[in-house]
C-alpha cells in the first residue's frame, strides 16, 4: 500500500491525505502497549464527556495537543491510522524523547528510503480535558508528507486510533467538537442509525452499495477522517472493468506520495446509500493499484473520507465495534462541489503565506487565462491573498459557474494580472 498526498488540491477539489500515511501503518509492524492501560489516561475533567474543539481546515480535522508539557502542536485526526505520528524528528529531538526503534519502509515510487523511529515514554495533553501519559508514537526522520502545504496551517502529527480506542468517538462536525462517551455510560440518540462495521487493526470499515451507471454492487470502505475527499476507490490495472470508470472522467496524475507519485482519475458515481440516504453524484477518485498494492489491503476496495462524513454526526464505538450516523438535515442536500478553474495550489513559504500554482490542468480556465506552475498568486477578486486562507481560496474556485476571477500573480518577480471564468469541468 501506498502513503498519498494530493498533488492536485484546487483541480481535485482539495481532495486530502488519500492514504493517510499508510505505507508506515501497513509496513511496520504494531507499536506494543507497553504500560499502556486504563490508567495511563489523566482526566483533567473528571465529571462527563470529554469535548474536543477542533478546526475543519481543507477539509481536515485538526486539534490542538501539548507533547510532554512543553510544545503546543497541531495535530490530524484519522481514524484510518492505527498510530499515533509526529512528523517531524526535529521536534522530537528538542523534546529529547527516547528512540527505541528504527525502521525503513519504501516510499511510493518503491524506490526512495523511508526512516521512521519508535518513540517512548510521551505524554500527549489535548486541549484542558485528557492527558494520556508513557505514550508509544512514531516519528519521521523527515517531514516526508509535507502536510502544512496541503492543509494551508501548521500541521505536526497525526492522532491514530491508539489514543481513541479507549472511548466512544462522537465526531460533531456542526458544532466543531470532537467528543469522547465512556463506553459504559453511553447510548446512541434514536436519531443515530447503527451502520454495520468490521474493525481490523482498531480501524473501522463500512461496506456500502455504489452505483456507477447500473445495479448498485458492494465496496468495503475505510472510514477515514484523515482523508479529506468524499470517496476513493481502488482499481487494479489487472481486473479493472468499463463499469468501475464513470463518464466522464479526468485522468491523469492523482496525487503525490512519500517518496514518489500516484496515478488515477476522478468522476462521479451515481449515488452512494450510507444510513437510509442516497448521496447522488458523488466525487469519485479513482486510484490504481497493482496486484502487490491489493496484498495489504484487507479486503479494502476504497476509503471514505471527509467530504461525504461531514454531512453527518458520527458515532465510532470502539469498544463495541459499532458506527453510527445522524444525518445533517441541511449538510445532507449539498451537491458535491468540484474545482471550476483547473488551479491546484499549495502554500509556501516559512510561514506559509505564499499560494504557490502547483498544477493547471490542460484546456481549463486558468491554463487558457496563461497561468502556469509556479505563478505565485498575490490577489483574487481585489482581495490580497495575505487575507484569504488557502481553504478560503479553494472553496472561491468553486464558486458559481460563470462567476469570473480575477487573479494577481508574480512570475519572476513580475507582477502580472490575469481573468477566467468559471466552468463545470466534471
Amino acid at each position: 500500500m501506498q502513503f498519498c498526498k494530493p498533488a492536485i488540491i484546487g483541480f481535485t477539489g482539495t481532495k486530502a491525505l488519500i492514504l493517510l500515511l499508510s505505507v508506515l501503518f501497513w509496513a511496520l509492524p504494531q507499536v506494543p502497549a507497553n504500560g499502556q492501560v486504563l490508567h495511563d489516561l489523566n482526566r483533567l475533567k473528571p465529571v462527563g464527556s470529554i469535548k474536543i474543539p477542533f478546526s475543519l481546515e481543507n477539509d481536515f480535522i485538526v486539534v490542538k495537543a501539548i507533547i510532554n508539557n512543553s510544545y503546543g502542536l497541531r495535530f490530524i485526526v484519522d481514524t484510518g491510522a492505527e498510530n499515533t505520528i509526529l512528523l517531524n524528528k526535529e521536534i522530537s529531538d528538542k523534546l529529547d524523547l527516547t528512540y527505541r526503534r528504527k525502521f525503513t519502509v519504501t516510499g511510493a515510487d518503491r524506490e526512495r528510503e523511508l526512516v521512521a523511529y519508535l518513540a517512548t515514554g510521551v505524554d500527549l495533553t489535548l486541549g484542558d480535558a485528557i492527558e494520556a501519559r508513557h505514550r508509544s508514537i512514531l516519528v519521521l526522520e523527515e517531514n516526508y508528507a509535507k502536510l502544512d502545504e496541503i492543509v494551508g496551517s501548521p500541521i505536526h502529527g497525526i492522532l491514530g486510533a491508539d489514543f481513541l480506542m479507549r472511548f466512544v468517538v462522537e465526531f460533531d462536525f456542526k458544532r466543531r467538537q470532537l467528543i469522547l462517551h465512556e463506553p459504559g455510560g453511553y447510548a446512541p440518540s434514536r436519531k443515530h442509525l447503527a451502520v454495520p462495521a468490521e474493525f481490523y487493526r482498531h480501524r473501522p470499515y463500512l461496506t456500502l452499495p455504489i452505483s456507477f451507471s447500473g445495479a448498485p454492487s458492494p465496496r468495503k470502505l475505510l472510514l477515514d477522517t484523515g482523508a479529506s475527499i468524499s470517496l476513493l476507490l481502488h482499481t487494479f490495472r489487472d481486473t479493472i472493468i468499463a463499469q468501475d470508470l464513470p463518464v466522464p472522467t479526468l485522468p491523469g496524475y492523482l496525487a503525490n506520495g512519500i517518496g514518489g507519485s500516484v496515478d488515477g482519475n476522478v468522476g462521479r458515481i451515481r449515488n452512494l446509500k450510507l444510513a437510509d440516504r442516497t448521496l447522488e453524484d458523488v466525487v469519485t477518485y479513482f486510484q490504481v493499484l497493482d496486484t502487490t498494492g491489493m496484498l495489504n489491503l484487507n479486503g479494502r476496495q476504497g476509503i471514505i473520507g471527509n467530504r461525504i462524513l461531514s454531512r453527518f454526526n458520527i458515532v465510532v464505538d470502539y469498544v463495541r465495534q459499532t458506527v453510527y450516523f445522524r444525518p445533517d438535515k441541511k449538510a445532507i442536500r449539498q451537491r458535491f462541489k468540484f474545482d471550476r478553474s483547473g488551479l491546484s495550489l499549495v502554500a509556501g513559504g516559512r510561514r506559509l503565506q505564499k499560494v504557490m500554482v502547483a498544477r493547471v490542468l490542460p484546456g481549463s480556465p486558468a491554463a487558457e487565462a496563461g497561468l502556469l506552475v509556479g505563478d505565485r498568486i498575490t490577489g483574487v477578486n481585489k482581495t490580497s491573498t495575505t487575507f484569504l486562507t488557502l481553504s478560503g481560496i479553494l472553496d472561491r474556485l468553486r464558486g458559481k459557474t460563470g462567476k469570473t476571477m480575477k487573479i494577481k500573480y508574480v512570475r519572476e518577480g513580475k507582477y502580472y494580472r490575469t481573468e477566467f471564468k468559471l466552468r463545470e469541468i466534471l
